[in-house]
């Protein structure tokens, strides 16, 4: 575990100071690009006509994605996954994909999952930097894509992908941003497992390199937010989620999963929040 890890690098005190720092950033990033087994699973299972995609990334990494049809809502969701999981694993089993398949007809919408270098099918090995690149990717594919309207491609990020859907929203248009379960920063998210790091972290401002600072990066934000954020959640906080809605610019809307965790799926809230997000500002974006 990351706490074992980061306690053994700091009773290390006779490494030297950017030895210490460089195990202490190595520790961080095995925990946050934690890959699961690939299982490639039948996406056919979920019930929803899919496109296999092959896209590029502007440093060289070809990556694979999911493009699932969509239904009366002419938006696109562009979705950026979590640490642990690749995307197939959203139908790896006959009832995830079941539930996965639930989730997109009642969206109503394009869906495009991908996996990020390193994960699933993907060679590479997973950055900060990276995803930003992936992501990036990602969306060329689908403004590439005759049927889809550019201003209506919502960015739609869970965990992990939180951070890299707010830095994607940052560096390109959408009409809409969705965090679930964000977190403000790494840092923020270390000192608050790990609290007997806050004395070494004090010292080390600079710590970890790898940021994902949403906290600063969403005040300058200017498109419609849907944050949701289960309030039992034990990996990320629940008032991580309620601090980047209070830096956010108006629209902005917070749904609470009451009793749920990190990996809870309660698609009774989350389908008509989303849907009613997607109509609010899809159809808004649309072109003359």
């Amino acid at each position: 575990m990351l706490a074992r890890r980061l306690l053994t690098t700091l009773g290390l005190l006779a490494l030297p100071p950017v030895g210490l720092g460089y195990a202490f950033e190595a520790a961080v990033r095995r925990n946050l690009f934690r890959v699961s087994p690939y299982q490639p699973g039948v996406p056919e299972a979920t019930g929803v006509p899919f496109e296999r995609a092959r896209f590029w990334t502007a440093d060289g990494h070809e990556l694979e994605g999911w493009l699932f049809e969509g239904g009366d809502l002419p938006a696109t969701v562009l979705f950026m996954h979590g640490t642990n999981y690749n995307a197939s694993d959203m139908w790896a089993t006959e009832e995830r994909a079941q539930l996965f398949g639930g989730f997109l007809r009642g969206l109503g919408c394009r869906f495009f999952i991908f996996d990020y270098r390193g994960y699933g099918p993907n060679a590479g090995r997973a950055t900060e930097q990276g995803t930003y690149l992936d992501a990036e990717g990602a969306l060329a594919f689908l403004h590439n894509r005759e049927e889809i309207d550019p201003a209506r491609i919502v960015f739609y990020g869970f965990s992990l992908g939180t951070g890299v859907a707010v830095e994607l929203a940052l560096r390109e248009p959408s009409a809409g941003l969705v965090l679930r379960a964000p977190f403000t920063s790494t840092r923020d998210l270390v000192l608050y497992r790990h609290p007997r790091l806050r004395p070494f972290l004090r010292l080390t401002p600079w710590l970890p390199l790898t940021r994902y600072d949403s906290a600063a990066k969403i005040p300058r934000i200017r498109v419609p937010l849907l944050i949701m954020h289960g309030d039992a959640d034990d990996t990320i906080p629940f008032w991580m989620g309620q601090r980047l809605l209070e830096l956010a610019h108006e629209p902005k809307s917070f749904v609470p999963f009451p009793g749920a965790g990190h990996q809870a799926f309660p698609l009774e809230l989350m389908i008509p929040a989303i849907r009613r997000f997607l109509e609010e500002t899809a159809r808004a974006g649309a072109r003359p």
